[in-house]
């Protein structure tokens, strides 16, 4: 059974700095005079802006962008002004229209856009017969090997603590969604086990992700758990939402996440925004019927990703990305677990 925990993040504002910092904190302090646990992946984007191939070392880049068009969509930039600036190098992540294109255009005809101002018409093309919303993407992934398991950070039955810091750019749309549309699918970060049945992929979705929805002068930030049968037919998946909360665009957000990915009831999810704690899962996710598998063990084949992933628009998108971090330890005493947002 899967239950939602603080889901409204109501209040997030008020949280007193004391409270906020106290909510990070592990649930047991560091051993007295133990150096506190490291990061087992740590990205800061302290690279020069000229050499921005460089963060290959780290990262795969989307298989569907054109490597034409890698230094132009990810990059390593000065922090652009806006409500605030770090002063520091930061990761870049633009999309424009068509990159990555997903499906690809047939011909001289692309297929259909599926958002504007009005917002998202995802599910009335995809309650269509046949019917398929268009996505495009820039992101980059944490490099691992798929076939031995080396550079995984993320793992089924194994507690993970990550955290990142994020702020979109003006150029986000600002969009008002119309009578029985939603905002328009914006994900920034995801980590997926894809399923496959007969050798046939069966489209999973990530087990868990956050997005940061455009809306208004603001983003709908708000993270989700899937779990269940993706290669039934139809598919019989349950989709739980929880830590929504609205965010200015232009201003450094800082995430925090305890995950424990599990096919059962002990999986379970926290996220902190801000230094406050604005949501929890319990419950299974993923595929455990048809997910992949190594050696007939589950496993995470798409490790964390970040930048944009989106339904098919013609407005370019730009978010910047800084201090991502993984632990595989409870980060007691690392001053990275619990950091402010850049120049609040």
């Amino acid at each position: 059974m899967r239950q939602l925990m603080g889901g409204n993040g109501a209040g997030i504002g008020r949280v007193a700095v004391v409270i906020a910092l106290a909510a990070l904190a592990p649930a047991r302090a560091a051993a007295q005079g133990a150096a506190p646990p490291q990061p087992v992946f740590s990205e800061d984007f302290a690279y020069d802006p000229a050499k921005p191939a460089a963060l290959l070392g780290k990262w795969r880049i989307s298989g569907g962008l054109d490597k034409a068009l890698w230094g132009a969509r990810v990059s390593v930039v000065a922090d652009p002004p806006g409500e605030t600036n770090s002063g520091k190098t930061v990761g870049r992540i633009m999309v424009e229209d068509g990159d990555a294109l997903d499906p690809p255009s047939e011909g001289a005809k692309p297929p259909p856009y599926v958002c504007d101002a009005a917002g998202s018409r995802a599910a009335a093309m995809e309650a269509e017969p046949g019917g398929a919303a268009p996505s495009e993407r820039a992101e980059i992934q944490i490099k691992a090997d798929r076939k031995t398991g080396a550079g995984e950070v993320v793992k089924f039955g194994e507690t993970v603590w990550y955290r990142f810091s994020f702020k979109t750019a003006a150029d986000w749309p600002r969009d008002v969604p119309a009578a029985g549309r939603e905002a328009c699918r914006t994900v920034i970060n995801q980590i997926k086990q894809n399923a496959a049945r007969d050798d046939v992929d069966c489209g999973a979705s990530p087990f868990f992700k956050i997005e940061a929805r455009p809306f208004a002068d603001g983003v709908h930030f708000f993270a989700q758990v899937v779990s269940g049968a993706s290669c039934a037919a139809p598919p019989v998946v349950s989709r739980t939402r929880f830590c929504a909360v609205d965010l200015p665009r232009g201003r450094w957000a800082s995430v925090n996440v305890r995950l424990f990915p599990a096919q059962d009831a002990s999986g379970r999810a926290d996220i902190w925004l801000n230094g406050a704690h604005c949501g929890a899962y319990r419950g299974p996710m993923g595929d455990a019927e048809h997910g992949r598998r190594r050696a007939g063990v589950p496993f995470i084949d798409v490790q964390p990703r970040f930048g944009i992933y989106r339904d098919r628009r013609a407005e370019t998108q730009t978010i910047y990305f800084d201090k991502i971090a993984f632990w595989n330890a409870e980060p007691a005493g690392n001053p990275d677990w619990g950091v402010s947002p850049l120049a609040q």
